[in-house]
């Protein structure tokens, strides 16, 4: 049984550590003919993360973002649906397995990226069930950034906390390393966050408003250049804010449903290329309201530009 009392809005997701491609060797990046100079590797934060090319930080392909993008999700994928009272006729959830797909496809400047994203993830409660959850997550990554290749990992652990039935928060621990040998490149980041998931219902067709909200501090721990270690001191107070419409399909007697999104990402902090991010994004796919107990999949397109880097994300969610 599934019963959350109280309204308090806290929320802490801690730790997000996710590494990918930093810059492409080109006449682009400003690190092209840096070579091993340590003076110059000691202050050069700023260019690390004001690169479209850059793999730290201000595009939609970067660690950063993708951290963010990572807590964000594991907050809003169904939350509130496995925390709805509608579920509580069926006792206590089961266990939940998550294997996903993200394409992501961007370019700015001449300069393209791309990865393929393996989003694991594992949900169950704790031995003494108060209504929370366990998330463990570990987010898997190949990139590009012009031809060259990365690689980066991402695993967390959340804490699904729920407030009421309609409102729930989840701090998160998660680390991650990235590396690129093309571009003798390895960093390292870490995070803190707190977020918040909030349902609308709106009336007795199925139909719901999502609110979710997010904010986190981020921070380059190490990065690896061509064979000098250093920390560039990247560190960004990052706000993710999204509203979701919710659609279920009278023909499918309500098991399907189509949703629409929009998102906001907003840097504050170390200079980024970008510091705004904004997502339009469409799925279908299983019934919020019944994803608690059974297996459901979504497929879904989102649409993304961050300054003058524009793109497109492709999800495919599978949970059982």
């Amino acid at each position: 049984m599934r019963v959350a009392k109280c309204a308090v809005v806290v929320f802490l997701w801690f730790f997000s550590i996710a590494v990918s491609q930093t810059f492409a060797a080109d006449s682009t990046s400003p690190l092209s003919n840096l070579g091993n100079d340590s003076g110059l590797l000691s202050g050069i934060g700023d260019a690390l993360g004001s690169s479209a090319s850059s793999l730290l930080a201000g595009n939609p392909a970067s660690l950063q973002t993708q951290a963010v993008e990572d807590a964000f999700a594991t907050m809003m994928g169904d939350t509130l649906d496995r925390n709805d009272e509608a579920f509580r006729e069926f006792g206590d959830i089961s266990n939940l397995f998550g294997l996903s797909f993200t394409i992501g496809r961007f370019e700015a400047n001449g300069i393209k990226t791309s990865y393929v994203t393996v989003p694991l993830s594992y949900t169950f409660p704790p031995k003494q069930d108060l209504g929370r959850e366990w998330i463990v997550s570990a987010p898997l990554s190949v990139g590009e950034v012009n031809g060259a290749k990365t690689y980066s990992v991402r695993p967390g652990l959340a804490l699904r906390v729920p407030v009421t039935s309609r409102w729930a928060l989840t701090p998160a621990l998660a680390v991650g390393y990235v590396k690129s040998n093309d571009l003798e490149q390895e960093a390292q980041q870490a995070g803190a966050s707190l977020s918040s998931a909030y349902r609308i219902p709106l009336g007795a067709g199925g139909d719901s408003i999502h609110i979710g909200n997010l904010v986190g501090y981020y921070k380059t721990v190490k990065v690896n250049l061509a064979g000098s270690e250093f920390d560039p001191n990247i560190a960004n107070t990052v706000f993710r804010n999204g509203v979701l419409y919710s659609l279920p399909l009278d023909f499918f007697n309500k098991l399907r449903s189509v949703e629409f999104s929009f998102v906001n990402t907003y840097f504050t902090g170390t200079k980024t290329y970008a510091r705004s991010q904004n997502e339009l994004a469409f799925s279908v796919g299983s019934t919020r309201r019944h994803m608690g107990q059974l297996s459901f999949l979504r497929l879904g397109v989102s649409v993304v530009k961050a300054g003058d880097v524009k793109g497109l994300r492709l999800n495919f969610g599978y949970y059982f």
